[in-house]
């Protein structure tokens, strides 16, 4: 073998040890990203059966001093463990240093969803409802959990198909409407008159609302106590 070529492979030996030296002081990347998993998995789990975690890559470039200890992993996080997050792993020693990590924890539940496109003020039936799973931890503004406190209620506005329902889609239906001609029932004690009257404005079940007395013109104010029947008290 002539000089040259012992050269080039002193060289070669040189740099492959120099390369193992090297990675022998560096953390590995994939030892941060599994110690914030492990992590945010434990505190899904205190909370939720079955999370499904999505964790955030670190820049594979990042090189962090190899950490003496145990890797130290937290988050300031206090409210439920759902969602997007953010977890810290923090090496104290040898040499100092703190990276993050994203994770996103899903949480699949059955939620109510539209089956087809609604139109606002319809009525919900049980027919325009269909179970899905969803992540609901992407449901910032909640889900109803029953479907009781869905149908016969009154939809505020259009929804596509699809859309999970929230209580923020809802009203209660009316089901007495302005200039209806209702049964004004007076109460006194056991006794009971009916009358003839006028609904001067739309209603809920249990709603206040102001009625037009048929024959002596007066307005009364009672309280929707069924469809077309409005109670007041004498």
């Amino acid at each position: 073998m002539n000089s040259n070529w012992k050269q080039k492979l002193s060289l070669l030996i040189a740099l492959l040890v120099g390369l193992n030296v090297y990675a022998d002081t560096v953390q590995p990347i994939n030892t941060i990203e599994q110690a914030a998993y492990e992590f945010s998995l434990a505190k899904a789990q205190e909370s939720y059966d079955n999370p499904q975690l999505e964790m955030g890559k670190l820049d594979s470039r990042l090189r962090l001093q190899k950490c003496n200890s145990v890797l130290n992993v937290f988050s300031k996080n206090t409210t439920a463990w759902i969602g997007k997050k953010t977890v810290g792993v923090k090496c104290d020693s040898p040499v100092a240093w703190t990276v993050y990590v994203p994770v996103q924890i899903k949480i699949f539940k059955p939620v109510y969803v539209a089956v087809r496109s609604l139109e606002a003020n319809t009525i919900i039936t049980e027919q325009d409802l269909k179970i899905q799973q969803w992540d609901v931890g992407s449901l910032r503004q909640g889900y109803v959990k029953d479907s009781k406190q869905i149908i016969g209620q009154q939809l505020k506005y259009s929804l596509a198909m699809g859309t999970v329902i929230k209580s923020t889609h809802l009203r209660p239906q009316k089901i007495v409407l302005r200039g209806e001609y209702i049964t004004l029932v007076a109460v006194a004690g056991t006794m009971e008159v009916r009358m003839n009257g006028t609904a001067l404005s739309d209603a809920t079940l249990g709603q206040r609302i102001k009625v037009k007395n048929t024959s002596s013109k007066r307005i009364v104010e009672g309280i929707v106590d069924a469809p077309g029947i409005v109670k007041v008290q004498l």
